[in-house]
């Protein structure tokens, strides 16, 4: 049975973005599917043991995406002012062949996206047009 797909309104960063019914498998396991989408390559990945809170930044056709889950299903978001339609379709598309039989195999994209790094570099985002604010010396209200 496919997954769920439902689009999104663009947001001030994601041209697109895309809801995905989660069913019982960790959104990680979603992530470690679309990586045979020829080109893609996850850079970065935040979750926490025991916990429904993830987040992947991946890039595939020169976007940067970011799959998180801030509610019960997944989102995928597309970011740069202009959308790739194509690019995003053939994610959507991968995301609807999802096989159920990948949900037996979710301990193996747990352990190979151990090791990424939380966040994508400075570098990485700014490639990208996104930034975001610099912490303040003193802290985050700027008092001394």
């Amino acid at each position: 049975m496919p997954l769920e797909t439902r689009r999104l309104s663009p947001t001030r960063d994601a041209s697109l973005a895309l809801e995905v019914a989660q069913e019982l498998a960790p959104a990680s396991t979603l992530m470690w599917h679309l990586e045979s989408l020829n080109g893609l390559q996850v850079i970065a990945k935040k979750s926490w043991a025991l916990t429904d809170d993830f987040e992947a930044y991946f890039l595939f056709r020169n976007r940067l995406y970011l799959m998180q889950t801030p509610v019960v299903d997944v989102w995928i978001l597309q970011f740069g002012a202009t959308p790739d339609e194509s690019g995003f379709a053939e994610i959507e598309a991968a995301v609807q062949r999802f096989p159920s039989w990948k949900y037996a195999l979710s301990v193996i994209p747990i352990a190979k996206y151990f090791f990424l790094p939380f966040n994508p570099s400075k570098e990485v985002l700014s490639r990208y047009g996104i930034s975001f604010p610099e912490r303040s010396p003193q802290g985050d209200n700027g008092a001394a």
